[in-house]
């Protein structure tokens, strides 16, 4: 694992623990020794109020690669949820997650969250 990648989650990881928005979750999930994986990270996304997806948890995983944040996360929801902007496998389609078209390094896990949001509801 990058040493640039790790550092860069750890400092995301304390920016989101401090703010983010209410109802999302975004938790590094554990290696077997019980230590955080921060190149994996499970999360959820809450359904828009007002819509038909009101009251509902979309889990998320996020895994980083090891020359993250040059490369982007792969952002798949588990189970694959039906959406036009969601792959049957369950991948997120947005261009910020393809690094040859928008990603760009100084996007945080935060904006991808907010993002996915605003893309699905």
């Amino acid at each position: 694992m990058s040493g640039i990648a790790l550092s860069r989650l750890s400092q995301e990881r304390k920016a989101w623990r401090k703010d983010h928005p209410f109802g999302f979750v975004a938790v590094p999930t554990k290696n077997p020794d019980g230590t955080m994986n921060l190149m994996n990270w499970e999360c959820a996304i809450p359904g828009k109020k007002g819509t038909l997806w009101e009251g509902g948890q979309y889990k998320l995983r996020m895994l980083f690669k090891d020359d993250y944040p040059s490369s982007p996360p792969k952002c798949k929801f588990e189970p694959p949820i039906f959406h036009p902007n969601v792959y049957p496998s369950g991948t997120v389609c947005l261009s910020i997650l393809e690094e040859e078209k928008d990603w760009r390094p100084a996007i945080t896990i935060k904006s991808i969250w907010i993002l996915c949001f605003f893309l699905l509801f």
